[in-house]
């Protein structure tokens, strides 16, 4: 009993380790890998629909280094949603400052389902995403 115990605690060890190391490939981590650029992002889901808020908090996290030519993006169903502003380019991110942006998220469907957003924080002229962040989307109340 206890040598299956420890196989299946080596393997869930492994499987971690491999998530965690995927996740750290393909920046799907809320905090930056990068140590060029020291950054945190939060995002919050405001409103019961059909239209939504959201709020994405950026964090520079660095001790003196101001971030420069950066901009949120999202990858979304747009049979499912509409996002106002689906680029949004951010100013220069001082240390020690959380910067809040905002966007209106509208329901496109009157199916009650519901899918994930993702936010991409990008810098100009580079292919691969700083941070992703995943929201899952609540259902949308119905339009009365």
């Amino acid at each position: 009993m206890h040598q299956t115990f420890q196989k299946d605690l080596y393997k869930f060890r492994i499987k971690t380790a491999k998530e965690f190391l995927r996740s750290l490939q393909t920046s799907s981590t809320p905090i930056s890998t990068n140590p060029n650029e020291p950054l945190k992002i939060n995002a919050q889901v405001q409103g019961i629909g059909p239209t939504f808020k959201l709020i994405v908090k950026v964090h520079n996290i660095s001790a003196n280094q101001p971030c420069l030519n950066l901009f949120l993006t999202f990858i979304y169903d747009e049979k499912l949603y509409k996002i106002s502003k689906s680029f949004i380019e951010l100013p220069i991110l001082v240390p020690g400052i959380e910067y809040p942006f905002s966007t209106f998220i509208n329901t496109v469907s009157n199916q009650l389902i519901s899918d994930n957003i993702k936010i991409l924080l990008c810098k100009k002229n580079t292919d691969v995403p700083i941070i992703t962040a995943i929201i899952s989307m609540p259902i949308s109340e119905v339009e009365i």
